[in-house]
């Protein structure tokens, strides 16, 4: 019984069409690579924007106003997820693009930069737990 299975098995084996078994891979070393350098790049880039926004005067002021810790909300960007600072990037980038198109006036921006700060130190006490 087990050499009719092994026979069977090798005659279906020869059966096979040769570019079914010679697939090629779905990405290829460089292309993953590729990918990882522009992912780097990308979670680089978003974490210049964002602690550049909360180094910016107008942030330092705002944050003082609201007793958020500067030194505090920088370090907690550092250790934020790639997804999380993704979305932090965007929106201290929509928000800084409000306020320059008068969308936002000075004390609105405030309120917003606290929220912003305080919503960075939420995360990483939530992420503690």
């Amino acid at each position: 019984m087990g050499i009719r299975l092994l026979v069977l098995s090798l005659s279906l084996l020869l059966t096979i069409p040769p570019t079914l078994a010679a697939q090629t891979q779905a990405i290829t070393p460089s292309q993953l690579q590729e990918a990882i350098r522009n992912a780097a790049k990308t979670q680089q880039k978003n974490r210049n924007d964002v602690q550049a926004f909360f180094s910016s005067e107008p942030a330092r002021k705002a944050m003082k106003v609201g007793k958020v810790d500067y030194q505090r909300v920088q370090t907690a960007v550092a250790t934020l997820s790639p997804e999380e600072l993704a979305r932090l990037a965007a929106r201290t980038n929509q928000l800084q693009q409000d306020f320059a198109g008068g969308a936002l006036n000075s004390e609105q921006m405030t309120y917003a930069i606290i929220a912003i700060a305080t919503a960075v130190l939420v995360l990483i006490i939530v992420a503690a737990h």
